[in-house]
């Protein structure tokens, strides 16, 4: 993609709106700063904020614990035509070129490209390990981890079959490219014997009720089904083991690529021509640690966060840092009318299409988000506090999340 930098202080500062979204339950508490800080688009109120993740399994594939689920996330496809380079980590070089062959299957379908390289960035890197279960990051979630990080994970103990090899090196290229998991489709009309399932996934998962809930039983938006129908056959989808539905409903491991799967695949990476259903798409790259300071002239903490932003057209983010306390729960409290609130900060930004922003390049100090040291202190007397900023867009009746920095530990006082 080719985009001229620009410094984030160039960002228009026209027409900004709050953005409320009345659907969530949790809103997003925020301290902004006192005064604008020049050429920021900046915004002070009330905006919606993200919840916590479940904790993470290892025997089914976890992919979409840190995201939205469906059958593909539009707001996380790459580019059609896209070229994405693939470092595979580890492995024997037969294991190596197993999974070349197996994530290539998608390019007989869809209008993109798997190129493996040894040296160099990558878009996608993988680790063979025996231990961290199947998953991946989602489509363009993928950029925004740094280059000595993984974005996927094989675990080659559960290679029990060939059969299953298979389907697991695809499943997990699928979640590469954008898609997510079919079972979750709004109109799949799956009967759930949920008692029974609570009690099977704890006794073979270890998983609790919320683990379950938002593995398997939780759906998302209509939007997300890009107009075809619910594929029971689909490699994405869960198995649906006997006793799991009320109605006798069951769906055994699929192993090819669906005729649905290839249906989608035209919708989403159409052979020529655009998407007919194109969202706000962030690209966020080259990410740092954000650089978290006990300000004393200012009373407060102040964050830098730090990475390059883009957009595919012209949108509205949040660039958002949310407080945790020690033991990395979100510090929440209750306002005047009862809502359930995180405490956080954040400012809004302006983003024109296909131009790339730097956020506090470097040793730059040009964007900040701060939070006066009273407010952390009212409910976390210690001071010991961890920092997350992420970056989020409101769009399609939803907030999606497309970075999380890593929890950044720190004392405000």
């Amino acid at each position: 993609m080719a985009y001229f930098q620009s410094s984030l202080n160039q960002l228009s500062m026209k027409k900004l709106v709050l953005a409320f979204v009345g659907m969530l339950t949790i809103s997003l508490g925020t301290y902004a700063q006192q005064k604008k800080q020049p050429g920021i688009p900046f915004v002070k109120g009330t905006a919606p904020c993200s919840t916590v993740d479940p904790p993470k399994n290892f025997l089914l594939d976890t992919t979409d614990l840190k995201g939205g689920r469906g059958l593909a996330d539009n707001f996380y496809l790459w580019d059609v035509g896209s070229i994405l380079y693939v470092k595979i980590w580890n492995g024997s070089p037969q294991m190596r070129q197993m999974i070349q062959a197996y994530a290539k299957e998608w390019e007989k379908y869809a209008n993109i490209k798997f190129q493996f390289v040894e040296t160099g960035d990558a878009h996608i890197r993988v680790l063979l390990d025996n231990k961290g279960g199947n998953n991946s990051r989602i489509g363009i979630q993928a950029l925004s981890v740094p280059q000595d990080q993984k974005t996927m994970n094989l675990d080659t103990t559960t290679f029990k079959t060939a059969a299953y090899t298979y389907t697991c090196i695809v499943h997990e290229f699928g979640h590469a490219i954008g898609l997510l998991h079919e079972h979750s489709s709004p109109i799949s009309g799956i009967k759930w014997n949920k008692d029974y399932v609570y009690a099977e996934l704890k006794r073979t998962n270890g998983w609790d009720r919320d683990a379950v809930d938002w593995n398997l039983f939780k759906t998302v938006n209509q939007f997300y089904t890009n107009g075809t129908t619910y594929d029971r056959y689909s490699i994405m989808h869960y198995p649906i083991m006997p006793g799991w539905t009320t109605n006798s409903y069951v769906v055994n491991w699929n192993n090819a690529i669906s005729e649905g799967d290839k249906n989608l695949m035209r919708i989403l990476y159409p052979a020529s021509g655009v998407r007919s259903t194109e969202v706000p798409r962030l690209y966020i790259t080259k990410p740092q640690e954000p650089l978290t300071l006990l300000n004393v002239a200012k009373m407060g903490v102040s964050i830098f966060p730090r990475f390059s932003i883009s957009s595919n057209i012209n949108t509205s983010a949040f660039i958002v840092a949310y407080v945790y306390d020690e033991f990395n729960r979100p510090v929440t409290y209750t306002d005047a009318t009862g809502k359930s609130m995180i405490l956080c900060t954040y400012q809004s930004v302006n983003l024109e299409g296909n131009k790339n922003y730097t956020v506090n390049n470097g040793t730059a100090r040009d964007f900040e988000l701060f939070i006066p040291q009273a407010e952390i202190l009212k409910y976390v007397p210690s001071g010991n506090v961890k920092i997350s900023v992420q970056v989020l867009v409101s769009a399609n009746n939803e907030l999606k999340n497309f970075y999380v920095s890593e929890l950044k530990s720190m004392v405000a006082k």
